[in-house]
């Protein structure tokens, strides 16, 4: 009788939903240590160390909802990480800059990212991981496409 396991070829969908879900755990775990979560640690990632960030720009660099990200940036700033700043030219338009916790705290985050980067590339092959991110690439476009056709 056949292994039925071995044939059968898993769904894409599923394999990218498992494997996200075990990157997320592995944050979301990192960042309750130090009283976060792992979007928090994600938007302070996402804020320009130096020059801040306009909030309107913030969004569409994490994929998130505006209300979602309301709700986070009152939050960090509540906790003291941000402080918010008015533009000069356009009164409306507001910039999102680190306080020295938000600094800290960014560069934890970081610092975490970079060293599971940094893990990947140590068992990955480099050629592996070009051939992942075009594959992923392609995934997304299909995925893309197929939003925008509703």
């Amino acid at each position: 009788m056949m292994d039925n396991n071995k044939d059968k070829i898993e769904n894409v969908d599923l394999i990218l939903k498992q494997t996200w879900l075990a990157v997320s755990k592995m944050y979301t775990d990192l960042a309750q240590e130090h009283d976060s979560t792992a979007v928090q640690a994600l938007t302070l990632l996402k804020i320009d160390p130096k020059e801040g960030t306009r909030s309107t720009n913030l969004g569409p660099k994490m994929a998130i909802e505006p209300t979602s990200l309301t709700r986070i940036i009152k939050l960090l700033e509540d906790n003291g990480y941000i402080y918010k700043e008015k533009t000069t030219t356009d009164k409306r338009e507001v910039i999102i800059k680190l306080t020295d916790k938000g600094l800290n705290s960014r560069n934890m985050s970081k610092e975490v990212v970079v060293n599971f980067n940094k893990r990947i590339m140590e068992k990955i092959a480099p050629e592996k991981l070009e051939t992942f991110k075009e594959v992923m690439c392609e995934i997304m476009k299909i995925a893309t496409d197929l939003n925008n056709r509703k």
